[in-house]
């Protein structure tokens, strides 16, 4: 029912793609529903596209602009630290699977050399480094341009002052360091299924920590 009247006050007053509806208290009053109500028919006309809400903008009719368009670089303003090990662990086992089938020898050299790198950090700043050029590498291996490009927005997320993930110490670094090596010995193997076990085990190792934090 309340996606019929949130309909018909549409059609009713001739609202066209994008025209803006009027803010939620003022609609529900309008359409006599609860704020729950009417946001689950909001929720219910987003998903098949008929409008579109954006935090602090309102919610308007037809599709979102591209100008609009969320961004993984804009994450940084409304994320954490952990919700970014989050969703790496979600994506990255899948990145270093396909690398582990896609690396020429040359990635996989290069891979070893950062390895060697991260290893030898002494502090967080050299260890931050050598960690973000192994997961773009991994990334460029996969000879994919969207993940390269995604990586590289990550990378950059990571980097903000606010959202480091901080090794602490040399402790921490040298076991993250381990863990990289696991996930290159897998790729060089050309072990997918290998690969991919030991890169979620190595960011569900990061995420853990984090929200220990």
């Amino acid at each position: 029912m309340s996606v019929e009247a949130l309909n018909a006050f549409i059609g009713e007053r001739g609202l066209r793609d994008g025209d803006a509806l009027p803010p939620e208290r003022q609609l529900a009053e309008l359409l006599g529903l609860s704020r729950r109500e009417l946001r689950a028919a909001l929720s219910m006309l987003e998903a098949s596209g008929r409008v579109w809400r954006g935090v602090g903008r309102g919610t308007y009719l037809g599709s979102r602009p591209i100008r609009f368009t969320p961004t993984v670089a804009g994450l940084g303003a409304r994320t954490s630290p952990a919700d970014m090990a989050e969703m790496r662990l979600a994506i990255e086992p899948a990145f270093v699977a396909l690398a582990a089938i896609k690396a020429s020898p040359e990635d996989l050299a290069e891979l070893e050399n950062c390895v060697r790198k991260s290893a030898a950090a002494r502090d967080d700043e050299a260890w931050q480094k050598w960690d973000h050029r192994f997961h773009l590498l991994i990334a460029q291996a996969t000879r994919n341009p969207a993940i390269i490009a995604l990586m590289e927005a990550v990378n950059g997320v990571r980097a903000r002052p606010a959202l480091r993930e901080k090794t602490v110490d040399d402790r921490n670094r040298q076991r993250f360091a381990a863990e990289h090596k696991a996930i290159v010995d897998g790729m060089v193997a050309r072990d997918a299924d290998t690969a991919y076990a030991r890169m979620h085990e190595h960011l569900a190792h990061v995420a853990a920590r984090l929200h220990a934090r």
